[in-house]
């Protein structure tokens, strides 16, 4: 993680047509609206699609006679084998089937070997009899962690920074290059201005460089909480 909010905010407001000052050196400096548009640009793009660099896992231990545990807001990762999709909510050498919320009523108990989720928890059914291991993989929504390394929802601080691991560190400048034009195309907000389409066709192009080097045909969306 090398990109901050300041860095962003600055590049941004360094851009042909910018009408900001591209000299920020704290949150005092930050101009509002910009702040806004950069966190716009960011969630819009950061949600597009289930980038390979907003992959993230969870392990989750279980409680005797627990059965609703709070996870991160994402998207559950899936695979398909056979013709037959799986959940990225494993248990062991397995992965736990999804459920239809009705068994949540049935009072069994014991290893995990369905879930469900509602909102940001996970039920697991049978209710655990004790502790379980579960490991859960999932595309986080949030697009950024603080000085602390919490993830967060949005730019709040300047040296907030843009929540892409070491590991997709090389994808990190084609992510800001679409970041920062469809953050200006924020800002400008008039899609008659020339300026805009300027931004427009800029952000297309770095859309599809992102696209192709980060996306993969065989991510899917199922689920959402």
């Amino acid at each position: 993680m090398t990109i901050s909010f300041l860095d962003l905010y600055n590049e941004c407001a360094g851009q042909p047509w910018s009408m900001f000052d591209a000299d920020a050196e704290s949150d005092e400096d930050l101009e509002s609206s910009l702040k806004t548009s950069i966190n716009k640009a960011c969630s819009y793009l950061w949600n597009l699609f289930p980038w390979g660099f907003t992959k993230k896992t969870k392990v989750i231990r279980t409680r005797e006679n627990k059965a609703g545990y709070t996870i991160p807001f994402g998207l559950v990762s899936s695979l398909t084998v056979n013709g037959e999709t799986y959940y990225k909510v494993r248990y062991g050498n397995k992965f736990l089937q999804y459920m239809d919320d009705y068994l949540l009523q049935d009072e069994a108990t014991g290893e995990p070997e369905y879930f469900y989720i509602e909102d940001n928890i996970m039920y697991i059914y049978p209710t655990p009899d004790d502790s379980y291991q579960i490991e859960l993989t999932y595309n986080t929504m949030a697009y950024v962690t603080d000085e602390d390394e919490e993830e967060k929802y949005q730019f709040t601080e300047d040296t907030d920074m843009l929540n892409i691991s070491e590991d997709y560190e090389p994808y990190e400048q084609l992510f800001k290059n679409c970041l920062i034009s469809k953050a200006m195309m924020y800002a400008i907000d008039d899609k008659s201005d020339e300026n805009y389409s300027g931004y427009e066709e800029q952000y297309n192009d770095a859309l599809e460089t992102l696209t192709k080097y980060c996306s993969s045909p065989f991510l899917k969306r199922k689920f959402t909480w």
